[in-house]
């Protein structure tokens, strides 16, 4: 069995207008809301456009009209949309990314070569991180991950981890609980509110 992955990534937007960033927070949990207004304006736009690829994604995938999700943020666990889609979403440097899947949970780790870590490493906690997102761990378990070429171990279950070229100087892995078929990738010039 194959599950159909959908995976948007883009630039991390550098503005978006008071009104807009408002509106969007407006979408999230009300505890959720709260600690994006009291990060920096940066990580708040790349936590609101990885939000935003999540919603794209659901649309996408779904291919149909559907309603605003609502988002569920539990305390040391993964974001969800309530009633699915399984989505993760990561970013770094000047990109966000989103994974999301219908039938099986995934995880997705982007980091941004920046000289202090040669690629191979990168290549290795991007598995480690995506898989423990895939299981919904937190980092404080990467030492009970065990990666492989086409996978890797956590706990009691195997993660199918997959690299992905999704720009130059970045190293990002997706794991998904399931065998991921095809990977429909999106890249978009812009992520707007």
């Amino acid at each position: 069995m194959h599950c159909r992955i959908i995976l948007l990534h883009g630039p991390i937007p550098l503005h978006w207008s008071a009104d807009a960033v408002a509106r969007a927070l407006t979408t999230l949990p009300y505890a959720r809301r709260l600690e994006l207004e009291r990060r920096d304006p940066r990580a708040r736009l790349a936590s609101l456009a990885g939000a935003r690829l999540a919603v794209a994604g659901l649309r996408r995938l779904r291919g149909e009209s559907v309603q605003e999700p609502q988002f569920e943020y539990a305390q040391d666990r993964k974001p969800r949309i309530r009633g699915g889609p399984h989505f993760s979403v990561s970013h770094s440097g000047a990109r966000v990314a989103c994974a999301i899947c219908e039938s099986a949970d995934v995880g997705l780790d982007l980091e941004v070569e920046d000289g202090r870590r040669d690629r191979a490493w990168l290549e290795h906690w991007t598995a480690v991180e995506a898989t423990l997102k895939a299981a919904g761990r937190g980092l404080r378990d990467s030492r009970e991950v065990r990666v492989r070429v086409d996978g890797a171990w956590c706990g009691p279950q195997w993660y199918w981890t997959r690299r992905l070229d999704l720009a130059p100087y970045t190293v990002a892995t997706l794991a998904s609980a399931v065998a991921p078929g095809d990977v429909e990738t999106v890249a978009l010039a812009s992520i707007d509110p």
